[in-house]
Order: C-alpha cells, then sequence, then structure tokens
C-alpha cells in the first residue's frame, strides 16, 4: 500500500522532512510513505489566506499521485487546503487532516477542544469546525502562543495547563491538536499529562495520524468518496492550466 502525504508548504527539513519521517514511524508493515511539498506556496499555513493559496498546488498533487499509482492520500494541514477539488478531480480517495480529526472527535466525545498555534487562528478553527456541521461539539480553541516554526515541546507545560483549564471551564472531554507542526510525541506527552491530572483517560488527537489510518481503512475496505458527492469537473476549461 503506497500512502502520499501532501504537505502544502514550500519543502523544509523544519515541516516537510518532519512530517515524512513522522508518519514513516507508525505507517506500519507493508506502508509505503511518500511526502511532496509544493513548488509555489508558503514556508506554513497560519491564516486564510495562506491556505486559498495553498490550493491549487494541492490538486496538482494530487492529480500526480494518482498518476503514479499511488493507493491513497492525507493533506497534512488542519485547514484541509484544496481537499473538496482534489476530490472532484480524482478517485484516489484523499483524508484531510482536519476533516479526520475533528470526526474522530466527534466519535469520542461530545465536547472537544482544538489546540492551536496563535489566536489570529482562532476564528479560521471556528469556520473549519463550522464547515463539518460540528461548531455543537466545539468547547473551545486553545492557543499555544507560538507560531508554526516556533512551536516546540518547550510550549508543552502552557499547552497542558489551558486543556486542564478548558476541562474545568468549558466541559472538554477531547483535544484535537490543530497543526501538522505539533509532532506526534506533542500529543502523547499531553495526553499523560492529563491523566495523571484528572486520573481518567482524555484523548489528545494528532490529525497526522488519524488521516493516515483513515487512508489505509479506505484502501483495505475499497471505499473512497462518492462521485455524486464530488463529481469530475464536466466542462474542462483552459483557464484550469494554472493548477
Amino acid at each position: 500500500m503506497h500512502i502520499r502525504v501532501i504537505v502544502p508548504v514550500l519543502d523544509s527539513d523544519a515541516l516537510v522532512g518532519k512530517a515524512e519521517k513522522e508518519y514513516r514511524s507508525f505507517a506500519g508493515d507493508g506502508v509505503m510513505i511518500s511526502a511532496v511539498p509544493l513548488k509555489r506556496g508558503t514556508n506554513s499555513i497560519e491564516c486564510g489566506y495562506d491556505s486559498t493559496l495553498a490550493a491549487p498546488e494541492v490538486m496538482r498533487l494530487a492529480r500526480e499521485a494518482e498518476a503514479d499509482g499511488v493507493d491513497a492520500c492525507t493533506i497534512a494541514c488542519f485547514t484541509d487546503p484544496g481537499l473538496v477539488g482534489s476530490r472532484e478531480l480524482v478517485s484516489t480517495p484523499i483524508v484531510g487532516e482536519g476533516e479526520a480529526a475533528l470526526h474522530m472527535a466527534a466519535m469520542l466525545s461530545t465536547r472537544f477542544s482544538v489546540v492551536i498555534t496563535e489566536k489570529p487562528f482562532f476564528s479560521l478553527i471556528r469556520r473549519t469546525v463550522h464547515h463539518y456541521g460540528l461548531s455543537e461539539n466545539l468547547a473551545s480553541v486553545i492557543s499555544a502562543d507560538a507560531s508554526v516554526l516556533d512551536l516546540n515541546q518547550e510550549h508543552v507545560p502552557h499547552i497542558i495547563a489551558q486543556c486542564i483549564d478548558s476541562v474545568q471551564r468549558h466541559g472538554s472531554e477531547a483535544f484535537v491538536m490543530g497543526c501538522t507542526g505539533t509532532g506526534f510525541d506533542m500529543a502523547l506527552m499531553i495526553e499523560e499529562s492529563l491523566q495523571t491530572h484528572f486520573g481518567a483517560y482524555v484523548p489528545v488527537i494528532d490529525p497526522g495520524k488519524v488521516a493516515l489510518h483513515f487512508a489505509r481503512a479506505m484502501v483495505a475496505t475499497g471505499l473512497s468518496h462518492s462521485k455524486l458527492a464530488y463529481p469530475k469537473p464536466a466542462l474542462p476549461r483552459n483557464e484550469y492550466g494554472f493548477a
């Protein structure tokens, strides 16, 4: 099984190299992982404008993946840039990290919170949650007070304190890491600390891990997105060449 991880930022070891290494670490036997960055875009996605700029390249990479015979793709960004267009263009399963993680959170809890980098990102996260029909499940949005490129383990104690406060004040029952740059180890560290504090298991969901295993499940069960929901564009246009 070959899963292509589309990382919707420009190439760098800080995000693209890190993401590929982490995906490979838990992909499991028999799963080949390849990660591809954008040729045109931004170094990180930290607002709606960045996300929108990434969409044409994501769609191009989705078509390229299908041509390469890849079994499924994930889009490694919580805002899922280019997800709908990619599903229209190809038949290969395409999984957005944001969509996968939010629906997993709704399965595991009745109220969840999203941990994101900085407060200006809050409105975009709320719009993303609303887009997937889960606004009633959103207890709060939490800030790590760090940019995507600066976020590291030094910010974990602050995030843990914010999570504890959200449980007590907003009734949060689960947490979603809303940034690919967090790394899978950060989610586990937070989860273990919450378990110690509350004496009960509180899931902390890493979007990358969930998206990859959703993609694996789709391939294993022979499922993909409905072409009634995501029909291929009926009238090809010359303007499509820009993507």
